[in-house]
């Protein structure tokens, strides 16, 4: 009689431990981030804007590598990439991290992004030996720096990559290390991994705007649904943070996306900018540059994150923006935002 009940217990029971996890977890989240320079040196975000595209199939690689930017045959057990996915025009839908996993590629990308490019990505499967599926439910994304992290990892995974891209993948998920503005780490985890990280409640849980300002001083772009379809891959410096392949064959955009570097046509680029304030904006909004007395439309927000006492995007504005270019936002005029340098070089 009693039996029948026994799996309502173990739920309600699971259910009381998670809740339980969660409520300790919570003591342990960091708050409140004044600046970009006081972030702390230990911290792990949950990515939730962040969504996984499982590709799978024998012919994967060969379908994949027609479709977008990355040179697919690279990717390895060993080593993510990143890319985007361009229309016939070379105007990018999505920008996504490929990373390898039990003979599948994970796509990882904003939901937004995602939402405009999965269809058309998906497209032309029919004519090829691959499958696609949407796996966010089973996955989770976390984001984070620190020794403490690096430990955690290392259970996890059995080692921490140790360079920028580099990955390492098992039943737990793929772990990849970013180098830029300083070494962090991305965790795609399956629900194995999900379960053994939530088992270390020594970990500094943090908003994930900390690794949005992460993202931002390394000059990676995101699209959203607002930006998403309107920008060569260029304008946005893809080509500067090697996401771009210029010796592969041909793919979806591949001519203007050539064209675009080789006859040097392109007049736009990706900037760094801070406001010594917090300021509430979002991307697609429109920032506007001083011409003598007037200001005239100078660039539109690719992504941002708000901190207490500063706030940081990155933007499309002109190719020839000088550091220290003072700009202000279209909907908000009293709010200025000033150029920041790159951390890499645009040559």
């Amino acid at each position: 009689m009693l039996s029948q009940y026994l799996p309502l217990v173990i739920n309600i029971l699971t259910s009381y431990q998670l809740a339980i996890s969660q409520t300790n977890r919570e003591k342990l989240v960091i708050n409140t981030i004044d600046t970009a320079d006081t972030l702390p040196a230990d911290f792990i975000c949950r990515l939730d804007d962040l969504q996984i595209l499982k590709v799978s199939g024998e012919e994967r690689i060969k379908y994949l590598q027609g479709q977008v930017t990355a040179d697919m045959t690279s990717l390895s057990s060993n080593e993510g990439l990143l890319g985007c996915h361009c229309d016939f025009k070379g105007k990018a839908w999505n920008i996504f991290y490929a990373l390898e996993h039990d003979e599948s590629v994970l796509f990882v990308s904003h939901k937004e992004g995602a939402a405009k490019s999965t269809p058309e990505l998906k497209k032309y499967g029919v004519f090829a030996k691959v499958e696609f599926s949407d796996d966010t439910t089973s996955w989770a994304c976390f984001g984070g720096q620190g020794a403490q992290l690096e430990a955690v990892i290392t259970q996890l995974f059995a080692d921490v990559p140790a360079k920028d891209r580099q990955t390492l993948s098992n039943e737990n998920g793929v772990v990849m290390a970013l180098g830029s503005p300083q070494m962090r780490f991305m965790l795609v985890l399956t629900e194995q991994g999900q379960a053994a990280l939530a088992a270390h409640d020594e970990l500094q849980y943090a908003p994930g705007t900390l690794w949005e300002v992460q993202d931002i001083k390394a000059g990676i772009a995101q699209l959203r649904t607002a930006t998403s379809n309107e920008f060569v891959p260029q304008m946005m410096n893809l080509q500067a943070v090697n996401a771009i392949s210029f010796s592969k064959g041909c793919y979806m955009g591949q001519e203007v996306v050539a064209r675009t570097k080789f006859l040097g046509k392109n007049k736009r680029a990706a900037f760094v900018l801070k406001a010594e304030e917090a300021v509430d904006l979002e991307a697609g909004d429109t920032l506007e540059i001083p011409v003598g007395d007037n200001w005239r439309r100078g660039g539109t927000v690719l992504r941002c994150a708000t901190l207490s006492t500063e706030t940081w995007l990155l933007a499309v504005v002109a190719n020839d923006t000088e550091v220290g270019t003072n700009m202000r936002l279209k909907d908000q005029p009293n709010k200025v935002f000033t150029v920041q340098s790159l951390p890499y070089s645009l040559e």
